[in-house]
C-alpha cells in the first residue's frame, strides 16, 4: 500500500508557484494584457464644445446668446413654462389664435387684430380731453342793448358767474381771477351754487380775496347751495344777519361781498342801478309787509310766553319781515329811469316773466319789471355733442321735459316780450344732475356783458 500510493502521488501534475521576489528578464506580452476579450468597452466621448474664436467679435457672441435665449423663452412658453402661464396685457389684447380673449375685429373687410389696444387709447385720450375741456375758461363776451339806458351806464361791464360748486380753478383760483381781473369790470353777479351741495365755502371765498374790487360783487343763493339760514339762531349780540345767516354768506360778507335777499340800489353817477332776487318780481308789497309784520308780533307774544318753538323761530321771522320793508321802500323808490337788474339762479319761466310785465308802475304794489334777467342753473346742457348740442336740462317747464332742449334757450341772450333774459354757461356742473358729474364738449364759461343804448346794425337796417 505504501509503494502504491507513492506511485499515484508521483503520477500527479507538479504545478510550479513562482516566487514573488525572483526576477524575470521577460514576460510575455499575453499575460500583461490578458485576452481580447478581457479588455473592457471604453465609453463614447462626448463631442467636445467648439470655444468661441477669440479673434471674433463679442457682438457676435451676444448674438448667439441673445438668441438663446429667445429659443428657450419660446420652448417654455409652447409647453406653458414660466411665471405659471402668466400673460402679458399686451399679449392678451393682441392674441389672435384660437386661446385668444379679444377676437380679431372684421371692418371693412380688413381684419384689426390690435383693437382693443386702440380702444384703451381712445378712452385715455377723451379722459385727458375732458379734463382739459373741464379746466379751459371761456369768456364769452355779449353786448346787452337797453333802450332808455342812463348816459352814465353807457359800457357799464358785467361779470356773470354761476355754479361754481366748491371746484378751483388754478392754486386760488389763479386762473379764475386772471380772467376776470383782465375784463375791466365794474360788477361781478355771482348766480348761485358757489358753494354747492359739499358746504365747502373755501373756493368761493379764494376767489373773493383774490379780487381787486370784491365790494362789486353781488351773490345769491343756489338749490345746491347750504340754505341761507342756520337752523338755530346764534346767541350773540349782533345784527340780525349774523345771528340768522348761514356761515358762509357771513363769510362772504366778511370778505367784501353783498348778499342780495331784497332789492339794493347801487348810485353810479348821477344814475341808479337796482339788483333784485328774481324771486321778489311777483310780490304784492302792502300785504307780504303786513303778512310778516303780524307773524312777527305773535311770535314776540310767544316768546313772552315762554313758548320754545316762537323763541327760536323769531329771529329768522323778523329778518324775513326786514327782507319786506325793503321790497317796500323799494317799490315805492324805483322810477321809470332806473335801470333794474334781476337775479335767479334757476331761469325763469315765461309766465311768471308775462305776470311780472302786467304790472303797473304807480298803481299796483310791485317793483318794476326788470330790463334784464340773469340766471344760471342749465351749465349750457352739461353734456353737448358735435352738431346737437346740449341733451339734457334739468327744467321739467320746457319741452319734452328738459330733453334735447332749444339751444338758444338755454345759454346766451334772448327776450321774453319786452324783458331781455341772459342765462351763462357756467364754471362746473349741475348739482341736480348727478348723472353728470363732468363737462363733455362743454368748457367752464364766464359772461361779461356789456350795456349800451345803441342799437345794434342788424336793426338799424329791419327799421329803414
Amino acid at each position: 500500500m505504501p509503494d502504491t500510493d507513492k506511485k499515484a502521488r508521483d503520477k500527479r501534475p507538479t504545478v510550479s508557484i513562482p516566487d514573488p521576489d525572483a526576477k524575470s528578464d521577460a514576460r510575455d506580452e499575453s499575460s500583461l494584457y490578458g485576452d481580447e476579450g478581457d479588455v473592457p468597452a471604453r465609453r463614447k466621448k462626448a463631442p467636445r464644445k467648439k470655444t468661441p474664436d477669440k479673434k471674433a467679435g463679442k457682438g457676435e457672441e451676444k448674438k448667439k446668446q441673445a438668441k438663446g435665449k429667445a429659443t428657450r423663452f419660446k420652448s417654455r412658453r409652447k409647453k406653458g413654462k414660466g411665471r405659471k402661464g402668466y400673460r402679458t396685457l399686451f399679449e392678451v389684447m393682441s392674441a389672435t389664435g384660437s386661446d385668444s380673449f379679444f377676437k380679431p375685429l372684421k371692418l371693412f373687410g380688413r381684419e384689426i387684430r390690435f383693437w382693443p389696444l386702440f380702444l384703451l387709447g381712445i378712452i385715455a385720450l377723451l379722459a385727458v380731453g375732458v379734463m382739459l375741456n373741464n379746466s379751459n375758461l371761456t369768456v364769452a363776451e355779449q353786448t346787452v342793448t337797453v333802450v332808455g339806458l342812463p348816459e352814465e351806464l353807457e359800457n357799464y361791464r358785467i361779470v356773470v358767474l354761476s355754479d361754481m360748486n366748491g371746484r378751483r380753478f388754478g392754486d386760488s383760483q389763479s386762473l379764475l381771477l386772471r380772467s376776470i381781473n383782465n375784463a375791466n369790470y365794474d360788477a361781478i353777479f355771482c348766480l348761485g351754487d358757489m358753494v354747492g351741495a359739499s358746504g365747502n365755502p373755501e373756493p368761493f371765498y379764494e376767489f373773493l380775496e383774490g379780487l381787486k374790487r370784491p365790494e362789486r360783487v353781488y351773490f345769491i343763493c343756489g338749490d345746491s347751495d347750504p340754505g341761507p339760514f342756520v337752523e338755530t339762531p346764534r346767541s350773540i349780540t349782533g345784527t340780525l344777519s349774523q345771528v340768522v345767516l348761514a356761515d358762509w354768506i357771513l363769510g362772504a360778507i366778511e370778505r367784501g361781498a353783498n348778499y342780495v335777499d331784497a332789492p339794493m340800489m347801487l348810485p353810479i353817477k348821477n344814475a341808479r342801478l337796482w339788483v333784485s332776487p328774481a324771486t321778489m318780481l311777483n310780490l304784492e308789497t302792502v300785504s307780504t309787509v303786513e303778512f310778516w309784520k303780524d307773524q312777527t308780533e305773535q311770535e314776540e307774544d310767544g316768546v313772552m310766553s315762554g313758548v320754545d318753538a316762537d323763541y327760536n323761530s323769531l329771529p329768522k321771522t323778523d329778518y324775513r319781515y326786514q327782507q319786506m320793508q325793503k321790497l317796500y321802500n323799494a317799490e315805492r323808490d324805483m322810477e321809470p329811469t332806473d335801470m333794474h337788474i334781476s337775479l335767479a339762479h334757476e331761469p325763469l319761466a315765461e309766465d311768471f316773466i308775462y305776470t311780472s310785465e302786467t304790472h303797473k308802475a304807480g298803481t299796483d304794489r310791485y317793483i318794476v319789471t326788470p330790463e334784464l334777467v340773469l340766471a344760471g342753473h342749465y351749465c349750457n346742457g352739461v353734456w353737448r355733442l358735435p352738431f346737437v348740442g346740449a341733451l339734457y336740462v334739468p327744467d321739467r317747464t320746457l319741452p319734452r321735459g328738459g330733453w334735447f332742449p332749444e339751444q338758444s334757450k338755454i345759454n346766451g341772450l334772448s327776450s321774453v316780450d319786452e324783458t331781455q333774459v341772459y342765462i351763462t354757461g357756467g364754471l362746473g356742473t349741475n348739482g341736480a344732475v348727478k348723472l353728470m358729474p363732468f363737462r363733455l364738449f362743454n368748457g367752464p364759461q364766464i359772461s361779461v356783458l356789456t350795456l349800451t343804448s345803441t342799437l345794434p346794425e342788424n336793426m338799424l337796417e329791419a327799421g329803414n
